[in-house]
C-alpha cells in the first residue's frame, strides 16, 4: 500500500500530528488487520510473517482479521508467503515457489504454510484478506486451485480476494465481485478507474493517499474501504474517524489492545 517503509514512516509521523488523531475513538468499529499475520517481536519472542505462528497469534490476540499473500507451487498448491522466492525470509533464492513442487518446498522451507493449514487453524474465526499474487493469465488453473479450499467460507463474510493488479482477480468467476478489493500503491487514481470499470467491491491503499475526495467518491459508489499501513494509535484514531471499513497494520502487536473485541466491515 505504501510507496516505501521510509515513506510510510514518514506519512505515519505526519498523520499522527492530525486533530482527528489526537480525539479518541472507538477502533472497534473497524476491522483491524493485522499484515501477514501478527509478525515481530512477540511475547514469545520473534514471529517470521506469513506463518502458522502469526497467524496463532493473531487469534489468541483477538484480531479483527489477517492478510496474507498466496502463491502456487508448481503442482498447484496455493501456500502462503509474500515473495515469488524464499530469499529474503529463509536465505533460499534458489527456491522459487512457482517452480518448486508443494512436497519439495515443505521439506526445505517447512515453514511457509499451505492454505488449508491456515484455513484449520483460523477455523472462522477471524477474517481473511488473501492477497492473490500470480495472474490467472499465466496460470490459467490458479483460480479453481485457490477457490477449491474456500468452498466451506462466504466471500465478504468470511473473506475477500485482494490483488495490486484488479486484473487478477476477474479470473475469479465463482466469487462475487463485491469480494474484490482492489490494492493501490502510488497509483490510486489508476486503481480507482479499474475498480469502477471493473466493478469490484473495495479499494486499498495508503492512508496518505486516499485523501477525502477519494474516499466520498468511494462512498458514493458503494465501495468498501481499507487503509494501511498504520503504525501507531493516533493515525488508527484518523482512520476511525475518516469512516474507513478497515486499517491494516505491521503493527498489530502494539496497535491490537484498543480493539479487542470485533470489528465489522
Amino acid at each position: 500500500m505504501p510507496i516505501t517503509d521510509h515513506l510510510n514512516t514518514l506519512a505515519n509521523r505526519l498523520w499522527s500530528l492530525s486533530p482527528q488523531g489526537v480525539k479518541p475513538a472507538d477502533s472497534s468499529r473497524i476491522g483491524l488487520v493485522a499484515h501477514r499475520g501478527a509478525h515481530g517481536m512477540g511475547p514469545r519472542g520473534l514471529v517470521l510473517e506469513n506463518t502458522l505462528e502469526a497467524f496463532e497469534l493473531c487469534l489468541q490476540l483477538g484480531v479483527w482479521g489477517a492478510e496474507m499473500d498466496i502463491q502456487l507451487t508448481c503442482d498447484g498448491e496455493p501456500v502462503v508467503h509474500h515473495d515469488a522466492h524464499c530469499g529474503r525470509l529463509f536465505r533460499r533464492p534458489d527456491i522459487v515457489i512457482a517452480e518448486t513442487r508443494f512436497a519439495d518446498l515443505r521439506a526445505a522451507v517447512p515453514q511457509i504454510p499451505h492454505l488449508d493449514e491456515v484455513l484449520q487453524l483460523n477455523a472462522g474465526r477471524m477474517h481473511l484478506m488473501l492477497e492473490v499474487k500470480q495472474s490467472w493469465r499465466e496460470h490459467a488453473s490458479l483460480p479453481q486451485h485457490i477457490t477449491a479450499w474456500l468452498k466451506s467460507l462466504t466471500p465478504g463474510d468470511d473473506y475477500h480476494l485482494l490483488s495490486l493488479v484488479p486484473d487478477h482477480l476477474e479470473g475469479f468467476r465463482d466469487i462475487p465481485k463485491s469480494a474484490f478489493v482492489d490494492v493501490a500503491e502510488a497509483n490510486t487514481g489508476s486503481i480507482l478507474q479499474q475498480n469502477l470499470a471493473l466493478g469490484h467491491g473495495a479499494v486499498a491503499g495508503s492512508f496518505a493517499l486516499i485523501g477525502a475526495g477519494v474516499l466520498q467518491r468511494l462512498r458514493e459508489e458503494g465501495r468498501q474501504v481499507g487503509t494501511g499501513l498504520v503504525d501507531n494509535s493516533r493515525v488508527l484514531n484518523r482512520e476511525v474517524h475518516r469512516g474507513v471499513d478497515w486499517v491494516f497494520t505491521d503493527h498489530i502487536l502494539t496497535l491490537h489492545a484498543p480493539v479487542k473485541g470485533s470489528g465489522s466491515n
